[in-house]
């Protein structure tokens, strides 16, 4: 699976604090304009590796990058939203903003504050299989992924990442290749301790910022796998209402669709960007 990295470019931005973001980029020649996806919890730059070189194909050059304390991006902190949405300003304006941005879950909720704090900096915000607010926002709608994600908060508590992750994947007990589980493991054990838990509060608890999202003026979409539950698909569509938007459901593919159906996922975000770029155009004209 590692061969898969042969067309990604790696790079680092240095912050002012001194964390280290840590990028993969798949470069088009010539290019469009600029993608930049980030992932959610527990992810990393890797989720996106099928999804960046089909988007360069289509003539996007694509850059995914580790959030603060998660994997490759070494960082003593703060990892609250506020925080991680400066780095992703700061990391449009080092590509070249605006640039296209593509939020996975949890990286969503960055994501919207990124763009209310930088409308400027941003061509377009794609919220994938994400949410307006942390889940405790409707708890009822969603059961299964409150369980799981506070029986993972409580794993946190007083123990190393190792076991914690160890305790999470036994309890949700998914079938994996070994060669796989191997790889989530060690990228995740790898980061900041401080970092998760302060990641499972924000999830669980972030405030709503929709309308001042939508008061922005960037292009949102809104997308998810047509089997995708983690935030329930009544939130999301709502939330698509609220932004001025129709969501966008990717075929068989649950809470991953840029992994679980890369053709369908990249098609779409070609849409949205194509549909941002007019719709740029005519404010302009």
């Amino acid at each position: 699976m590692f061969d898969l990295f042969g067309d990604l470019t790696p790079s680092t931005l240095t912050r002012p604090d001194g964390t280290h973001l840590a990028m993969l980029t798949a470069e088009a020649d010539p290019s469009k304009g600029v993608v930049l996806a980030v992932h959610g919890f527990t992810g990393a730059k890797e989720d996106f590796i099928f999804l960046l070189p089909e988007l360069a194909a289509k003539g996007w050059t694509a850059c995914a990058l580790d959030l603060r304390g998660v994997h490759q991006s070494i960082s003593h902190g703060p990892y609250d939203l506020d925080t991680l949405a400066d780095d992703l300003v700061a990391v449009a304006r080092h590509l070249g903003a605006p640039v296209h941005l593509v939020a996975h879950s949890f990286g969503g909720l960055s994501a919207q504050r990124a763009v209310i704090a930088d409308p400027e900096a941003f061509a377009s915000l794609t919220l994938v299989c994400s949410g307006p607010a942390g889940f405790m926002a409707s708890p009822d709608l969603i059961p299964i992924t409150i369980d799981r994600l506070t029986m993972f908060q409580g794993a946190l508590a007083g123990h190393t990442l190792h076991q914690a992750w160890d305790a999470k994947t036994a309890y949700e007990n998914v079938e994996m290749h070994p060669a796989m589980a191997s790889f989530l493991r060690e990228r995740f054990v790898v980061g900041s301790h401080e970092a998760a838990v302060h990641n499972v509060e924000d999830l669980l608890h972030a405030g709503d910022v929709v309308d001042a999202l939508a008061a922005a003026g960037v292009p949102c979409a809104v997308m998810y796998g047509e089997r995708d539950g983690t935030w329930n698909q009544a939130t999301q569509n709502e939330m698509a209402v609220r932004l001025g938007t129709t969501p966008i459901v990717i075929p068989d593919s649950t809470h991953l669709p840029m992994l679980e159906n890369v053709d369908a996922t990249a098609e779409a975000l070609e849409k949205i960007f194509a549909s941002a770029s007019q719709a740029t155009s005519a404010e302009r004209a």
